[in-house]
Order: C-alpha cells, then structure tokens, then sequence
C-alpha cells in the first residue's frame, strides 16, 4: 500500500476547504502551526504543504500578515483547462518521438491499472493515472512542458482522486488511454492529440457535474447570508 505523505494530507485538507467553498480568494488561511494542529500532522509538513501551493499560485505567503487564498477562477478549472493544452501537446510529440522503452512503459502503467480497476482500488488507480500522464510527457522530451506537469503534480493528483471516485469514470478513462497508447504506438501525432484533448475535456464536464451541486449550495449559502439584516448592516 502506497505511503501517503502528511504534507499531502494538508494539501488535500486544504483543498477541500476551497472545493466547498469554505474559503473564498483573498482570505486568511490558518497558520502553519494551527494547520498542524488541526489536521495532527507536523509544523513542517504543513510548511511544505504550503510552500506548494504557493509555488503554484493558489496561495499567497505575506510574511508579517500571513498566508491568503489568491484572487481568481477556481484553481481546479483552471488546471483542466492548462491540461488540456498542455497534454494533447506532449501525446502529439511523444507519437513522434516515443522509444520501445517508452511504450513499454506505459503498457506496464496501464496493465496495473487495470488490475486496480477490478480490486475497486481508486486510489492506487488515480496514483498511476498521474503516472501515465507523466510518462506521456517524459516521451514528449519537452523540458518545460515536462517540468510543468511535475509542478501540478498535488493538484493535478488531488483532481485525479476526486473525478476517479465518481460512478464508471475510471472504466471510461481507461478506454481512453487506450485509446491514446495506441495512437502514439502508431505514430500518429494528430489523432494522439485529438484523443488527449477528448479525454481531459470528458475529465472536464465529470468535474463540472460533480462541482454544480457544491456551488449551487454554495450560493445559496451565500444569498442567505445576504438577507440577513446582521449582515447588510455590517456592509
């Protein structure tokens, strides 16, 4: 069974704050050692934890004031869309450029994976989703594109277990890629990439369908704090 790191169970604390909506851009997050606290893991756990978010750009170190929720879309979107442009890219590149070994590779990912499907593993599942992806980028042999995706890598893993936890997703996306392996098998970069890009944009409406109930709530939450006459006298 795969460790999981007490840095990634702040990250994921913390995102699932911002999911529900429990945090809002531009407000104070807890400091690190109420984190810690919190959550039951280590003050430098949790300073890892957020110096990788921020390095991101989700969050914002002010020394002096404290950490803060950047301003802007929700981060999670804003991810699939970068995936979208960044991956259908790499798949295009690593039909052109893939070796034995590479193919090999992925095979293997992707005969594990199908393992995890039938013992309902998601998580193991979602850990080589990230793993296949990333393997697709190393073929690209894009320094930058690659290191981008390694960059991600919490918030793109954190995306990975939400959307794989949703009924038939992780049977879909196995189809998928596939899908995908065989177009760069045959060296064919224009249909590696339209698979890719129909692949993340299917990743894309799941998480939109999963994300419309908690914002529908979340609105209404929102609209009855509104109404209340504490509030509009405060404003």
């Amino acid at each position: 069974m795969k460790t999981i790191r007490s840095s990634d169970v702040v990250i994921k604390f913390l995102l699932d704050l911002i999911m529900k909506g429990e945090v809002k851009p531009g407000d104070k997050l807890p400091s690190t050692e109420n984190l810690a606290k919190r959550i039951g893991t280590s003050v430098i756990s949790a300073r890892e934890a957020i110096q990788n978010l921020s390095a991101v750009g989700l969050v914002e170190i002010s020394h002096g004031r404290g950490i803060f929720m950047t301003e802007g879309a929700p981060v999670i979107e804003e991810l699939l869309e970068a995936r979208k442009m960044i991956e259908s890219r790499n798949a295009m590149m690593a039909a052109q450029k893939i070796d034995p070994a590479g193919l090999k590779n992925i095979e293997n990912l992707l005969a594990e994976m199908d393992e995890h499907i039938e013992s309902g593993d998601v998580d193991s599942f979602s850990e080589m989703d990230y793993e296949f992806h990333l393997s697709i980028g190393k073929a690209a042999g894009n320094r930058i594109l690659l290191k981008v995706l390694e960059n991600i890598k919490d918030l793109l893993r954190y995306q990975q277990s939400t959307i794989n936890s949703l009924p038939n997703i992780i049977r879909s996306s196995s189809v998928r890629h596939r899908e995908i392996l065989d177009a760069i098998r045959t060296g064919d970069p224009n249909l590696a990439a339209q698979v890719m890009t129909r692949h993340i944009t299917e990743v894309i409406d799941a998480w939109k369908k999963y994300m419309s109930p908690v914002q529908e709530k979340r609105q209404k939450k929102r609209n009855g704090m509104y109404k209340n006459p504490i509030y509009r006298r405060l404003r």
